[in-house]
């Protein structure tokens, strides 16, 4: 892959993964972050980075929704061939061209990194991952080795500041060993 000097990469957000090629003719397997995979086929174009970083641009040609995968045509990858290199790599647009969300809503890269501390202004640590559930999705907060899982519905996240990069939260009694924290 060629490196790609613009966007800037700070400027760029992984949205999937390659992760196979389907039929003959060069299309690609997706495995799209987003649960409305509809949003992906907005996009025209994508920036595809390999494992050394190496980051190129391409025209979307077509995209479609395939189970729980995007299926992608890209410009000028017109074979099975060309489209095997692609296996493995982030799938990433320009953070402008996300779409517009809605009151209270946040993206996961948004989120990652900040701050969480309780309504009394213990610091639990940082947001170092969330995952999926189907119903809230969880809050995974490091500090130094010690992890804790913490709910992400409004009853337990009182607060988040994306401004001072912090997350104001209130501990459900019983449930994190409140007494270490």
């Amino acid at each position: 892959m060629k490196s790609l000097n613009k966007p800037e990469k700070s400027d760029l957000i992984t949205i999937g993964e390659i992760v196979r090629t389907h039929g003959i003719h060069g299309k690609l397997r997706i495995r799209y972050y987003n649960e409305d995979k509809n949003f992906f086929l907005s996009y025209r174009k994508i920036l595809l980075m390999d494992s050394a970083g190496h980051v190129e641009a391409f025209e979307v040609v077509e995209a479609r929704i395939h189970k729980d995968f995007i299926l992608a045509q890209l410009k000028n990858v017109d074979g099975i061939g060309q489209a095997e290199r692609f296996i493995g790599a982030s799938v990433l647009v320009d953070k402008a061209s996300l779409p517009a969300l809605g009151e209270g809503e946040y993206y996961w890269t948004d989120l990652i990194g900040m701050e969480v501390k309780t309504v009394s202004g213990d610091r639990l640590g940082k947001v170092s991952d969330i995952i999926p559930t189907g119903g809230s999705d969880v809050f995974v907060v490091m500090e130094g080795k010690k992890e804790i899982f913490i709910p992400a519905n409004e009853e337990v996240i009182k607060q988040i500041d994306t401004a001072s990069r912090h997350i104001i939260v209130c501990l459900l009694e019983g449930l994190y060993g409140n007494d270490s924290i």
